[in-house]
């Protein structure tokens, strides 16, 4: 019998998860298979009911990260405490969320910089930002600043933040100022995917800056930003690995083929 997975969200035709799952099938030899299930946010009361009762097990993207935690029997403590899910999977009839964001996004950070006793910008509070929040105040930063343009779901951020890290340091920007004392800034906004728009002023990109963007499609315009500034920074696409491969294994039971995955994506650039 098949094995059905996939990737529900909106838009989702630009994904190169069908691409690294099914590689990873194939290489494994396993009767499983990974399809895009794209939902529009007004179909998805409509929709999702039907596409679950299709699939094993499934990835969910923007912008349905939050929404799909009341539509399973089970979310893992992490995932409740991010207050997103991007990976279930069914069992016995009984639908199991876990967040693989989180630590896909630490993974790759750590490629290229200890996020350890440093201060984080992040532009964003919706389920990519809560995951890249959670992991870096498990991983000790120094200070994280918050900057959405809905204060109250960047509040609901700071308030999961606090309960899950007491000690860590964290609050709302109103206006980015606070990115010139920071190391790493971490884009976590859709800005930039299919669009030319920059989500905070280009001169406050500062020397020693560290620039992780999330979107891994294209080179947006706030990463040829840090490269005219000559800022290190790295795209999405590590981070989409690293969370595919944990995946992966919780589907499947089986250790993912990093290396492999990773190929994968450096084929499709």
């Amino acid at each position: 019998m098949l094995n059905k997975t996939g990737l529900i969200g909106w838009p989702v035709a630009h994904s190169l998860s069908p691409a690294i799952h099914n590689g990873a099938f194939e290489k494994l030899n396993l009767p499983w298979s990974y399809g895009l299930y794209p939902v529009k946010p007004e179909n998805f009361d409509k929709d999702i009911k039907k596409i679950m009762s299709e699939l094993q097990g499934f990835n969910i993207t923007f912008p349905h990260k939050e929404k799909i935690m009341s539509c399973l029997d089970d979310v893992s403590p992490g995932a409740a405490s991010i207050g997103a899910v991007n990976c279930a999977k069914n069992n016995k009839g009984r639908w199991s969320g876990i967040n693989t964001d989180s630590s896909g996004f630490l993974k790759a950070l750590k490629e290229d910089i200890n996020p350890n006793g440093r201060n984080i910008f992040i532009l964003g509070a919706g389920g990519a930002a809560k995951a890249a929040a959670f992991s870096l105040a498990e991983a000790g930063t120094r200070r994280i600043f918050i900057r959405d343009p809905d204060n109250e779901k960047a509040r609901d951020l700071i308030k999961r933040l606090n309960s899950f890290a007491p000690a860590q340091a964290v609050s709302i920007s109103d206006d980015c100022g606070e990115l010139r004392d920071c190391d790493i800034l971490v884009n976590a906004t859709p800005l930039g995917m299919a669009d030319e728009r920059i989500p905070l002023p280009v001169e406050l990109l500062h020397k020693g800056l560290y620039v992780f963007e999330c979107i891994y499609n294209r080179e947006t315009p706030l990463l040829k930003a840090a490269a005219k500034a000559g800022l290190r920074r790295q795209d999405g696409l590590n981070m989409l690995v690293y969370q595919a491969a944990d995946s992966f294994s919780f589907w499947t039971g089986k250790v993912a083929p990093l290396e492999l995955m990773k190929n994968i994506v450096k084929g499709k650039r």
